[in-house]
Order: structure tokens, then C-alpha cells, then sequence
């Protein structure tokens, strides 16, 4: 798919493209890479931003890189950090608006899959509940757990005290399984961009099997499996096969 440039494109940003001034983050480095966005020194305020990143994961952080990545006409990086950003932050507005921005600078676009409603209502649900408030319930589980067990070696077994055990039993296992699938789906790192031009899907692992298409940098795929130096990966229903590991940049 070829998307010539457009005008609109540029009335878009100035509304849309617009870094949080006001982050949560307490560092002196953030607010100081704010201002210097602010100012239009996007270079120096991405030397900032990027200092940060390998201490701190967080959606804005990812996103006031991604815009100067843009601002610096590198719309590729931009996409992938709006897209590190949205995988903590699914439902952010402003994140959306941005990758559609981008999207139209790059040949090979695949719309994005819209959950159903009871998926989304899930995903909803999941990204209201961060993940470091289900580690918190976790222990706040177990340390009620340990009490009421303390209490039944004290005081022997009352009423009251078999149904704390019971209850916080149920409760411990109930969220600690939660806990393990959200970790391990907060670690799967299925998604990828193509970074490489005219980087190529083939029917298999390997420079011998067949070409089946040509894809543009920009794209972004879904990894299924690895093989060596080989991913095989699908974009749509229509776009799938195996590509080189280097032509890819994982989110």
C-alpha cells in the first residue's frame, strides 16, 4: 500500500504530536528533555530521554521519544517506540492518533485487528489494573494468609480463623495465577517492525526457499516462531512467512 505525503499530515501533528510536559516520573532529566522539546531541540532532549530508558519503562517516556524521533524525520524509530508505549498503555488516544500519523508515511500498512467486545472488555479491565497493584494484592494476599495462620497456631481453630485460612487460601491461588499470566504476558515479545528495505518473506527458514513477498520498512508484524536467524511471522491473513532476524526490531 503507497501513501503519498499530505498536508493534513502536518495539521494533524501540531495537535496530536505533542509531548507530556507534565510526566509523573520525579527525575530531573525528564522535565529538563520536556523543556528542551519544548524549545525545539529534539536532539538533545532524545540524548535525555534515552538515558532513561534503560532504568524506567513508562508509556510516556516512550512516547516523548517516539515524537523526537519524528521531529527528526525518523519515522520508523517513531513507530516503534509509539508502539512500546501503546503495548503499556493500549488505550492511550494520543497514541493511537500518532501511529496513524506515521503510518501514512510508509508503503506497506495493514490495519490494526479490533477485538471483540468481550476481548476488549478484558484488555479494558487489564489495563486499568497495572501490574506492580496485582504484585501488591499478591503479597497483601499471602501476608493476611500467614496471619490468619498464625492466628490458628495461637488461639487453635475457631470459626473465624478457618474461614480467614480458607478465604485467603483461595485468594492467594486465585491471584498468584493471575500474577504469573499477566508477567508472562507482559514479557511475550511477539511484535515486531520491519526495519530492513525490501526485506523478504519466504515459504521457509532459509535463503533456498521461495520469495513470497517483498515488504517495506514500517511494517508491522507478529512473530509466531524462531528458527536460528529466521522468524516466521504474519502481518494479516494474507501477509505471512519467514524473514530474516536482522530486518526486524522487536517492541
Amino acid at each position: 500500500m503507497r501513501h503519498s505525503k499530505h498536508p493534513i499530515i502536518v495539521l494533524i501533528l501540531v495537535f496530536t504530536v505533542a509531548p507530556f510536559i507534565y510526566g509523573t516520573m520525579d527525575n530531573g532529566d525528564f522535565s529538563r528533555a520536556n523543556e528542551l522539546y519544548e524549545q525545539g531541540k529534539f536532539a538533545q532532549a532524545l540524548e535525555l530521554y534515552q538515558k532513561l530508558e534503560d532504568d524506567v519503562e513508562n508509556w510516556k517516556l516512550y512516547y516523548n521519544i517516539g515524537n523526537c524521533h519524528f521531529k527528526l524525520d525518523r519515522p520508523i524509530q517513531a513507530e516503534i517506540y509509539y508502539l512500546r508505549a501503546q503495548r503499556l498503555n493500549p488505550f492511550e488516544p494520543s497514541l493511537e492518533k500518532n501511529l496513524q500519523v506515521v503510518n501514512r508515511l510508509f508503503k506497506d500498512v495493514v490495519p490494526p485487528e479490533k477485538p471483540d467486545f468481550i476481548e476488549g472488555v478484558f484488555l479494558r479491565l487489564e489495563s486499568a489494573i497495572p501490574l506492580d497493584l496485582v504484585s501488591w494484592l499478591l503479597v497483601l494476599a499471602i501476608a493476611a494468609f500467614n496471619i490468619f495462620i498464625f492466628l490458628w497456631l495461637l488461639r487453635g481453630r475457631t470459626k473465624i480463623v478457618a474461614y480467614g485460612v480458607s478465604v485467603f487460601l483461595i485468594l492467594v491461588i486465585i491471584v498468584a495465577f493471575y500474577h504469573v499470566a499477566r508477567v508472562n504476558e507482559f514479557n511475550k515479545r511477539d511484535v515486531a517492525v520491519v526495519v530492513a528495505p525490501e526485506s523478504e518473506l519466504r515459504s521457509g527458514p532459509g535463503e533456498k526457499n521461495t520469495i513470497l513477498f517483498k515488504v517495506n520498512p514500517g511494517l508491522k508484524v507478529r512473530i509466531i516462531e524462531k528458527n536460528k536467524d529466521w522468524y516466521q511471522v504474519t502481518a494479516s491473513a494474507q501477509i505471512a512467512g519467514w524473514i530474516k532476524v536482522d530486518a526486524l526490531t522487536i517492541i
